[in-house]
């Protein structure tokens, strides 16, 4: 089949080679919690938000989330759209995301709910785990798996990912840490050690990695599922050891919509 030649795998089973530009693509991804962070789209904004760049990511993401729902529409019924398709974006797809919704719907989508409705640092933790713990599943999954699950995935991979998603969440809460940024998640400040932190990291990373295991290609592909289910796992965790109330955790909606003035 002449379209297969252009997939990355047409089975995608376990062990298969890595796709290094699947994930390529999601490491572009880390752009958005960038600009978050640095709030690089404050200039640029005609209208003035209680947080500029974080409703402009909302809004721009829930555009092009509507717009790739548009798309998966028109290939799944129109066999023009589903040759283009393939043909434009091949090398990243899986298999079966050919007859299946691709894995950057539900990614934008999770940019857009995290970042739009959770705190900052707690948004950007999870996208990390997605970015680096994912791919690190994968990558040591297909090297070292040599013990496998009934979904065809391998307790190296597992554990590979946790490693990966811990890792990476650590290096941007030490650097939060050490430059001192004002933040309820840091490692460490003028008071000492917050274990708190520490506690909701270590469970965050652990959740992401389990969550994976269990997520399914479609909507609830993995891509959604770790940075909303990390997300929700973490404000838990640190719910429970500090004593805030859910309320604190969430953003209000409407900051989402109006301009402050």
């Amino acid at each position: 089949m002449a379209e297969g030649k252009k997939l990355f795998s047409a089975e995608n089973k376990a062990g298969d080679k890595f796709n290094y530009a699947r994930k390529a693509f999601h490491l572009l991804g880390l752009f958005i919690p960038l600009g978050y962070f640095f709030t690089w789209l404050d200039p640029i904004s005609p209208w003035v938000f209680k947080e500029t760049t974080r409703s402009l990511i909302f809004w721009v993401t829930g555009i092009i989330t509507v717009l790739f729902l548009i798309i998966e529409l028109l290939r799944f019924n129109f066999k023009f759209w589903q040759d283009l398709f393939v043909k434009v974006v091949g090398p990243m797809l899986k298999g079966k995301e050919l007859d299946k919704m691709h894995g950057s719907v539900p990614y934008i989508l999770a940019l857009c709910l995290v970042i739009g409705f959770f705190p900052r640092d707690i948004a950007i933790l999870s996208i990390l785990f997605l970015t680096f713990g994912d791919p690190a599943a994968a990558l040591v999954g297909g090297k070292y798996g040599t013990i496998r699950f009934y979904n065809g995935k391998s307790l190296q991979g597992t554990l590979g990912g946790m490693a990966g998603a811990f890792l990476a969440g650590l290096l941007y809460l030490v650097v939060l840490s050490a430059f001192g940024a004002v933040s309820d998640y840091v490692l460490w400040d003028t008071y000492g050690i917050r274990l708190e932190n520490w506690l909701m990291l270590f469970v965050g990373a652990v959740a992401a990695l389990l969550i994976e295991f269990v997520s399914h290609e479609g909507f609830l592909d993995d891509n959604l599922t770790i940075p909303m289910g990390a997300s929700l796992v973490m404000i838990g965790t640190h719910l429970l050891t500090t004593g805030h109330t859910w309320a604190v955790y969430f953003y209000d909606w409407r900051a989402l919509l109006f301009p402050t003035n």
